[in-house]
């Protein structure tokens, strides 16, 4: 538990009896967002996809009305453009980019760091957005054995277990088991259609590590599986999708399996030259229906390889160098498939070889990290990605950050909108932007962004205030458009003045009203222009004003209490027909959610909680457009602005043995 007995700051030393959760950290070139184990306690269920209720960093909205998928967003844009790594390898990508952090499990996680714009030379040229990097309970004082118990009313539960032990001296293992699922669900618009999907997920992993004087050892290996059920429901039932031809039914299945190594060799006593190794191999398959009426069918698999060797050398005046290469490889096989002729197949390979290096000078008041990268495709030939991360200290309290950089990534197209196939439109891509018959050209954009910090006292106890703007101009953009018409989804990649630019401000600020009250504001505004029904527009589905107030309280006998409260702004829904666009002017009407949850700490051993979310019951009762007619070409389900099951009542246990 990451608590604070007493926080010493640079301006005063106060005594602090709450926990420690979200918090900004500031001791490196870049400025990072640290979210910790504290912190996802107040947003108590379930998979790290969920676990960013109280943050404005990371928003994470309904992909639409059917499958459940968890769509998440970084500075305005969505996930697949976060470089999402675990203890810095690169994991969640490709296939596994649109509902990957909806298997990894919450309450296994200890940590996770979140850096806004181009991020460092040395995990990848992609990244376009920021990084999202997580990290598993894996420490030597963590508990022998872990369990955390969830359910809620509308028959969720969730079962998570970890096991220590420690094989030798000094070398640690942690076992890690999973399973979880939906059991029945909820038709809040008396529409037939279930408002969320049967599910059962199952996760199990492994990771152990051998500390050592002149080599260092971590390894493991992990594996999942998600199924979902969703579509029409049987007449009266809440937990059986009728299974008859000529009813909607919608099927999903992931499965995934990943072995990693870290292999980290010191070259000298003092440790300030070494070697690192990362070695990771993966494979994910996808099988799924998305629409049963019209027999559209997606399947596909892909491995992956990745290798990364770093060299560090530190110098006497603080400065160090990074330098290293990268090789990387993934064979994609994707299969779209309906009764209406439209479909779409790949099988090909993606290879990159790359070099990069990194200068870090460390001043007094003026610091900076100078990266840059140089990869060749097989596909997209060679390309330069360079990175630029400066700060400079004004005064012990006060810091400003300046970053900048390029960075590219290869579309998934296919994989990445899913939720946007789940209806009766017609799939068209545009086959003139393809490159050698398979691959759209690479997405590229320059992000560039200033951030400042504060930290000061508010009445006699500390205070953090964080401002940041941030801006990613597109070179290259590959976009989804269901603005030109109702009946039709188009894939295509624009360039030049059509690529599209998204801006966004924030504000944060954290800190206490008392020792034990502590409190967090924060809002959030979006410009998103995208090239959409040939004109720009702001990006659909997305609240261009977000703000959040969080309110801590514990207890002398360590009951702690948080109250949440979320706004969302109306936002754009994609141009579906002169009828609807009349009843709701393109738009969705504003929104609050408010979460409410007590814990109770009993001993080291033992602690429960319970409480409710969206206590306000925010329901959006129709996210299905024409689910009356399934079939149809104007039926889609990717209309989903808000929840669709109302109130969640909830409660769980977490028991640990030392």
């Amino acid at each position: 538990m990451d608590t604070m007995p007493k926080k010493t700051d640079s301006i005063a030393t106060v005594e602090i009896h709450t926990e420690r959760g979200a918090y900004f950290n500031g001791k490196g070139v870049g400025l990072q967002e640290i979210l910790t184990e504290s912190e996802f306690k107040k947003a108590a269920c379930c998979t790290l996809s969920e676990s960013f209720e109280l943050s404005n960093t990371v928003e994470v909205s309904n992909a639409d009305g059917v499958s459940g998928i968890k769509q998440v967003e970084m500075l305005g844009l969505s996930g697949k453009y976060v470089l999402m790594s675990r203890e810095n390898i690169p994991s969640v990508n490709g296939l596994a980019t649109l509902n990957g952090l909806s298997n990894i499990p919450g309450p296994m996680v200890s940590a996770v760091q979140l850096a806004k714009g181009a991020g460092s030379a040395t995990l990848g040229y992609d990244g376009l957005t920021g990084g999202l990097n997580y990290q598993m309970k894996a420490g030597i004082k963590d508990p022998k054995l872990f369990v955390n118990l969830y359910s809620n009313q509308q028959a969720r539960s969730e079962i998570n277990v970890i096991s220590k032990s420690v094989v030798a001296n000094r070398a640690i293992n942690h076992l890690y088991l999973h399973s979880g699922g939906q059991y029945s669900t909820t038709d809040m618009g008396n529409d037939g259609m279930a408002d969320m999907p049967l599910s059962q997920r199952y996760f199990i992993a492994d990771h152990f590590q051998i500390p050592g004087k002149n080599v260092e050892l971590q390894g493991g290996v992990l594996a999942y599986s998600d199924n979902k059920r969703g579509g029409k429901l049987m007449a009266g039932s809440k937990n059986e999708i009728n299974r008859d031809k000529n009813e909607f039914q919608f099927d999903f299945s992931d499965q995934h399996a990943e072995a990693y190594s870290k292999i980290g060799v010191f070259l000298n006593k003092s440790g300030s030259t070494s070697i690192g190794n990362i070695i990771d191999v993966s494979r994910h398959q996808t099988t799924s229906v998305l629409n049963s009426m019209l027999n559209r069918k997606y399947e596909a698999e892909e491995e992956r390889f990745y290798y990364s060797g770093i060299f560090q050398k530190k110098s006497l005046v603080q400065n160090r160098m990074n330098m290293g290469m990268t090789l990387s490889a993934n064979h994609l096989k994707e299969n779209l498939t309906n009764g209406r002729g439209d479909s779409f197949r790949i099988n090909g390979w993606q290879k990159t070889a790359g070099i990069f290096g990194e200068y870090t000078i460390e001043g007094s008041k003026l610091s900076a990290v100078i990266g840059m990268r140089a990869d060749y495709h097989n596909i997209y030939k060679a390309y330069i990605t360079p990175r630029l991360h400066a700060k400079y200290l004004i005064n012990k309290t006060n810091r400003i950050n300046i970053q900048g950089g390029m960075a590219r990534r290869s579309s998934f197209f296919i994989a990445e909108n899913l939720p946007l196939l789940i209806n009766g439109r017609t799939f068209i891509l545009d086959s003139a932007s393809l490159i050698q018959n398979q691959w759209l050209p690479q997405e590229k954009a320059w992000n560039y962004g200033v951030s400042y910090m504060n930290n000061f006292m508010l009445f006699d106890y500390p205070a953090t205030l964080v401002f940041d703007y941030f801006e990613t101009k597109f070179l290259s953009q590959v976009l989804v458009d269901r603005d030109q018409n109702a009946t039709a989804v188009y894939i295509n990649s624009v360039n030049g003045k059509k690529a599209g630019k998204t801006r966004i401000a924030q504000v944060d600020l954290n800190g206490y009203l008392h020792r034990r009250l502590s409190f967090k504001l924060s809002y959030r505004w979006i410009n998103s222009q995208q090239w959409l029904n040939y004109q720009f527009q702001q990006q659909p589905l997305q609240s261009v004003h977000r703000g959040i107030a969080a309110l801590q309280y514990q207890t002398r006998n360590k009951w702690f209490v948080d109250a949440v409260v979320q706004f969302n702004s109306r936002k754009r829904l994609p141009y579906y027909s002169s009828v609807s666009h009349t009843a709701h002017l393109g738009y969705s009407p504003n929104y609050w959610i408010v979460n409410l949850q007590v814990r109770k700490v009993i001993s080291q051993q033992f602690e429960f909680y319970f409480g409710g979310e969206n206590l306000a019951n925010v329901s959006q009762h129709h996210p299905i457009m024409n689910w009356q007619n399934p079939a149809a070409t104007d039926f889609d389900a990717g209309y989903a602005w808000g929840p669709t099951n109302g109130i969640t009542v909830y409660a769980g246990l977490r028991w640990s043995v030392f």
